[in-house]
């Protein structure tokens, strides 16, 4: 019962409590009201009774009692009233004399009834009959029957029971009407304390101008609170977005830190594993050179070997190419120290483009694989400023590679092109091109591709480093492309 009374709402609990009370009241004022119409119905019945009994006791004589037809005919008189049921006479002996009407009690007390005790429908009157002298010559007994004032009460009873109800029902209604009135405020209070919970501090709690009491004052101290809160709270949200918003942007700085360090991270690992090929390439590759130019040298020094004039100069031959190899990675190595240390300086003089690709493409030897190189140009170009041998160190670089992943009998193709700011030069091969993930990491030091040609064809991947520097350095910039079908197209731009 508790748990179910604990649910109820605030308005119902007190409608509750309110109608418990008023109803109690009035049921007890209903009950000791209906105990007074009772008690002061049986004082009305006893004392008209009285009467009546009075009455008929004065109204006979002493002859009269012992007058069988006078009491016959004086009966039938009395009974005529509707409030008498019957009616028996007695000597001084108490002896029925005569009776008359519906008596149907068998035990006769010859005293009159307590109106309050009675069970049965009939109230007994016992009057004594007075003669001369005060003396008793007889009695009667006047029965009067109860039901009529059993029906009032009933009556009234039923009158109660349906003012009790009506008395409900207005109570109820009453009741909820002015608590509802009552508890307006306090709805509207209720209501904006749930709004303020869902963070909605827009909502107000309606005061009037005669909502001084409790109530309203406490409505009032709301509406401050939730203001304050409204103030608060935007405050506090402008710092939390302003600190979201920094954590933000630091969380930004930070992962773009962290993805450069990552790429920087990679680069020098590449670079560390780079530098140990290096180191194993030129290992190998001054100790290859430097072991046939030994070898020949020892050779031909050797007065004890007949050797032939045309043995000679093959291993004189052999001795130069070798030595111009050695050359050729020595400087390659002192180039990178010059760029790294900042003295890396081009002599800038006047040249013509065209001049330097045909000198270079002359010098070129393609017989050994049967591979063609093809110049397109325009007949005139504009001299430019220039370091002469580094650009031809360049086309140099950028022929050698062609002719090294370029396949037997294929064309190399060389194109010169005017634009309106640069002159832009392409080295076209018809080799085993360079996949889209790599194309900028050749330019990388000591990258090299790994493809079957690569390994067999070793190298220090210092070449292209070195070329994109010089590209740089004279303010140009350089780019490799696919070649349509197959092959690679590396396209270096000098500014006019």
């Amino acid at each position: 019962m508790f748990s179910i009374y604990s649910k109820l709402s605030f308005k119902t609990k007190i409608m509750f409590f309110i109608c418990t009370i008023t109803i109690s009241v009035v049921t007890i004022t209903l009950q000791i009201r209906a105990k007074q119409v009772d008690i002061i119905l049986k004082e009305r019945m006893s004392f008209r009774t009285g009467v009546i009994a009075d009455i008929i006791s004065f109204s006979i004589s002493s002859s009269e009692i012992s007058d069988k037809p006078f009491l016959g005919k004086y009966s039938k008189f009395i009974l005529n009233e509707p409030e008498i049921e019957y009616v028996s006479f007695y000597d001084k002996n108490n002896k029925l004399v005569y009776a008359a009407g519906n008596y149907g009690k068998k035990n006769i007390g010859f005293a009159t009834e307590n109106i309050f005790n009675v069970d049965d429908n009939f109230y007994d009157v016992y009057r004594e009959i007075k003669g001369e002298n005060n003396e008793k010559i007889g009695s009667i007994i006047v029965g009067f029957p109860t039901q009529s004032m059993k029906e009032a009460l009933r009556n009234h009873l039923f009158t109660g029971i349906i003012i009790w109800l009506f008395a409900i029902l207005l109570i109820v209604i009453v009741t909820y009407i002015g608590l509802t009135c009552f508890l307006k405020p306090l709805r509207y209070l209720h209501e904006a304390v749930i709004n303020m919970g869902k963070r909605n501090f827009d909502c107000r709690a309606p005061i009037s101008s005669n909502d001084n009491d409790e109530i309203g004052q406490i409505a009032k101290q709301f509406n401050v609170m939730t203001e304050e809160l409204q103030s608060f709270y935007k405050e506090l949200e402008n710092k939390i977005e302003k600190a979201v918003d920094g954590l933000r942007m630091a969380n930004q700085k930070l992962e773009k830190r962290t993805e450069e360090l990552s790429k920087l991270n990679l680069q020098l690992k590449e670079m560390d594993k780079r530098k140990t090929e290096f180191i194993s390439i030129v290992s190998h590759d001054l100790k290859t050179p430097l072991t046939s130019i030994i070898g020949f040298a020892d050779t031909l020094l050797n007065k004890r070997l007949n050797l032939t004039e045309d043995t000679k100069e093959d291993f004189i031959n052999v001795i130069a190419t070798e030595s111009r190899r050695l050359s050729r990675l020595i400087s390659d190595f002192l180039d990178l120290t010059k760029i790294e240390e900042g003295i890396f300086e081009p002599k800038i003089e006047k040249a013509n483009i065209k001049e330097i690709v045909n000198r270079v493409v002359e010098f070129i030897n393609t017989k050994s694989k049967g591979i063609s190189i093809v110049v397109e140009s325009e007949n005139h170009f504009p001299l430019m400023n220039l370091d002469e041998d580094r650009i031809t160190q360049v086309l140099q670089n950028l022929l050698s590679n062609a002719l090294k992943y370029s396949p037997i009998n294929s064309i190399i193709k060389i194109v010169i092109k005017q634009f309106a700011e640069e002159i832009r030069i392409s080295v076209i091969d018809q080799g085993i091109g360079i996949p889209d993930s790599e194309k900028e990491k050749v330019f990388q030091k000591f990258y090299r591709i790994n493809s079957d040609i690569s390994i067999k064809e070793r190298g220090t991947g210092l070449g292209l480093t070195i070329v994109k520097f010089i590209i740089e350095l004279h303010g140009g910039r350089i780019w490799v492309e696919d070649n349509k079908p197959a092959g690679s197209c590396f396209i270096f731009a000098l500014p006019i």
